[in-house]
């Protein structure tokens, strides 16, 4: 047996080599199956974090109307978090259990009808307690779809797809940028606030999605009538050799996983990317608009860096792909989230400002892409479910719940941002020490474990 090169820092599961040929001959499959379903899983994470991120505009007469300091303003963009943590794990495992259908339109039903509900708290108390049941209504998302990519795209494919399905997220911003202001000017329509009217209209559009996603998602290429029965039959033979043949290293019960140090420095190296996520667009609007942009023009300011995002997240992962390098991809990346986030922190004036948000945007989403397509490759289908959904809600925990709330704590003692900016460019760069960690243990473990294949840096 000849031991792989050290070079690589991922290698795809053994047997993946062997498909070569299949795939040049058979990659219209894929793009089939992407044709079929990443428009859906796009728009069902669209209006997700357009449900979150609306926060962000609504927060300007909202705020007042409730009575919610900066402080309080912070605890309810991090509670959310605790629900989604405490609840991602059991709901990626009924996803694994009973399918995407169920549990991907569950999830998309409740979440609209909570974001609608959002229109009728009445202070700081019932404000807390709707962004609870939203984190929870939504628990399982973010995981939930990764892993159904993972049942249905080849692991040579994937960080594509992956890239593909994280453009819902700054696209999700750029459309609440461009649609928000306007909603809020619907105020006083019908005796309802312009803020109210935001969580009304945009929560619509995700029940909407999970009364049709009940009809139209499969939960399994077996099952997938709109395939012919020859590419049924490959693409789930494929993905059955991927699952079969993977190595588990000892990796068989959420007891190991959870003593497992790869799966420990994972979760770390999400804390940055998830509280990016959590802090970018809920003070991206405030803090343009302190820095000199007019209300009416600050929805089209706002779109710029989300747009930015969309445009790093094509070109850095289809290096990504083209290279089949992740762990240093995703590294530069948060390298990058931190630079964007200290210039803002530093900044006094509109440009640098705004730049500082499009390069921390950048950062942001490109990493996400890379990052997931790590534990994607290298775990066991059997524990797939529960890693994806621990390492997700480590980084909800940490990164998502208690990242706001001390923010929204320092602003209110400060009443500046920057030091809080300082503090998630911090965590940006700790994050990106665990997925060198990660990535070293990553490449030690393959190298003595799987021998036999073409070394292949993921």
């Amino acid at each position: 047996m000849t031991e792989p090169s050290r070079q690589s820092v991922i290698a795809d599961p053994p047997g993946i080599i062997s498909f070569a040929e299949a795939d040049a001959e058979h990659s219209y499959i894929v793009g089939k199956v992407g044709r079929r379903l990443m428009w859906y899983l796009i728009a069902l994470y669209l209006v997700s974090v357009l449900d979150r991120g609306n926060l962000g505009f609504a927060a300007f007469s909202m705020n007042r109307e409730l009575g919610l300091s900066p402080q309080m303003y912070g605890i309810g963009l991090g509670v959310l978090f605790l629900g989604y943590a405490v609840f991602e794990l059991p709901s990626n495992l009924i996803l694994a259990r009973f399918g995407a259908r169920i549990t991907l339109t569950r999830i998309a039903l409740l979440f609209g009808l909570v974001t609608m509900s959002m229109a009728f708290v009445k202070g700081p108390m019932s404000f807390y307690m709707m962004r609870a049941l939203l984190g929870v209504a939504e628990a399982g998302l973010t995981p939930g779809i990764f892993l159904f990519l993972s049942f249905w795209i080849p692991s040579t494919f994937r960080a594509r797809y992956n890239a593909i399905f994280s453009y819902s997220i700054p696209l999700a911003y750029l459309v609440a940028s461009l649609i928000s202001g306007a909603i809020l000017r619907l105020d006083g329509f019908l005796g309802l606030a312009g803020w109210k009217w935001l969580f009304l209209l945009e929560g619509m559009p995700a029940i909407v999605l999970g009364v049709f996603g009940i009809f139209y998602l499969t939960d399994r290429p077996k099952q997938a009538k709109w395939l012919a029965s020859n590419e049924r039959e490959w693409l789930q033979q494929r993905i059955d050799n991927e699952a079969r043949l993977e190595a588990t290293h000892g990796l068989s019960t959420i007891g190991s996983l959870l003593r497992d140090p790869i799966i420990a420095l994972l979760a770390f190296a999400y804390i940055g990317i998830f509280c990016g996520n959590a802090t970018m667009f809920a003070w991206l609007p405030q803090i343009l608009h302190v820095n000199g942009v007019p209300m009416r023009y600050i929805g089209w300011v706002s779109a710029v860096p989300p747009l930015a995002g969309v445009i790093g997240m094509a070109v850095f992962c289809h290096t990504s792909d083209r290279m089949k390098e992740r762990v240093y991809h995703t590294f530069a990346l948060m390298l990058t989230a931190a630079a964007g986030y200290g210039l803002v922190a530093v900044s006094h004036n509109v440009a640098t400002t705004l730049l500082g948000f499009v390069i921390a945007n950048v950062g942001i989403y490109s990493s996400l892409a890379t990052f997931w397509a790590i534990p994607q490759t290298f775990l066991p289908a059997k524990v797939k479910p529960a890693a994806i959904a621990i390492i997700s809600s480590f980084g909800a925990l940490l990164g998502g719940w208690l990242a706001p709330i001390f923010i929204g704590r320092l602003q209110a003692e400060v009443h500046s941002l920057a030091p809080g900016f300082y503090i998630v460019a911090m965590i940006y760069v700790l994050s990106a020490c665990c997925i060198l960690m990660a990535g070293r243990r990553l490449r030690l473990r393959t190298g003595i474990r799987i021998t036999n294949i073409s070394s292949v840096p993921v």
